[in-house]
């Protein structure tokens, strides 16, 4: 005998979230979706929250903006702070919004902590202390990130054991948040989350052959030179949000600042933004992967719109 589910999870917002590497035809195909199911699209990129950053992110036309209304896009200024807190509040916001007036809530990107945070929480930390930082970012410099690695591994060897001795970001931030706590991070974490209203989300992961997508980001990468990336930069640099690009490594920008500063030949910083989005892309589906319970499909399997449309009747007609 079949059990039903409870009242209190067939009353949850039903939301569809569609991830997947950079590159693989995410927004595509939420734009193809939302057109047929009447929906709305709320993106899930760290980079598309920054006002100005357009052709480096691949951010969405003004037409199809009007076409199919879309949430979670230029939030912010790249001189700003922009958390995965801060993310999943706004972004559980307007899925209730969405979802308040019947239409379906798409959630489309490649941002997994952000969509971590906002279908499972996160923990909630101490704020940024800017001493710690400059006082951490001195030792980076000196003695390289190792030695930041070394440091965490003597305060919690249990959360060094799970971060990058090269990953200088998350390092920086584990043990400020030890200085400022005086408790490792790893315990904090186990017993510290925020949460927000739930839904339930159908995860659809979109992707493609290796080569195939790496061949394709490759083709996106010189149409965005084409389209004039280099000028979007100029500009962006110009109004003294250089520094910004480079400090938050925002892939696609920061390395044709440094071309513009001269540290590297224009068609090096090209070839390093293809390397940096292929590292990115792989990084991606190992997290995806790992971390999600997405139904993966090929984005140039002729059966694609035939699949997911049918994933999407069942998910959204039973209760």
């Amino acid at each position: 005998m079949t059990s039903k589910k409870s009242s209190s999870e067939n009353s949850l917002t039903k939301a569809v979230i569609i991830c997947g590497p950079t590159g693989s035809g995410k927004s595509t195909l939420a734009m193809k979706l939302a057109r047929k199911y009447s929906g709305q699209i709320i993106a899930a990129d760290s980079r598309q929250v920054y006002r100005r950053l357009e052709i480096g992110t691949a951010k969405p036309t003004l037409e199809e903006r009007r076409q199919i209304p879309h949430h979670m896009i230029d939030l912010v200024e790249v001189s700003e702070t922009f958390t995965a807190k801060t993310y999943a509040q706004m972004a559980s916001r307007a899925l209730r919004e969405v979802a308040a007036i019947g239409d379906v809530p798409f959630i489309v990107g490649g941002a997994g902590l952000y969509l971590s945070a906002l279908t499972r929480g996160l923990f909630e930390g101490p704020s940024r202390n800017e001493v710690f930082r400059t006082e951490l970012e001195e030792v980076a410099r000196k003695c390289g990130t190792l030695k930041l690695h070394e440091m965490l591994l003597d305060i919690d060897p249990e959360s060094a054991a799970l971060i990058s001795p090269n990953d200088k970001v998350r390092l920086i931030r584990a043990i400020e948040v030890f200085k400022q706590t005086g408790e490792k991070p790893s315990a904090l974490k186990k017993s510290g989350r925020y949460s927000f209203p739930t839904a339930r989300y159908l995860w659809v992961g979109l992707t493609l052959e290796r080569q195939a997508l790496y061949e394709r980001i490759d083709s996106r990468v010189d149409s965005m030179m084409e389209m004039g990336l280099v000028e979007e930069v100029i500009g962006l640099r110009n109004d003294g949000l250089g520094n910004h690009l480079r400090q938050k490594k925002i892939v696609g920008y920061y390395e044709i600042v440094e071309a513009l500063d001269g540290a590297v030949p224009l068609h090096k910083a090209v070839s390093l933004i293809k390397q940096h989005s292929r590292n990115y892309a792989k990084k991606q589906l190992t997290w995806f992967r790992n971390k999600t319970p997405a139904r993966w499909l090929f984005a140039d399997d002729k059966k694609l719109d035939t699949e997911v449309c049918g994933l999407l009747d069942d998910y959204l007609k039973n209760a």
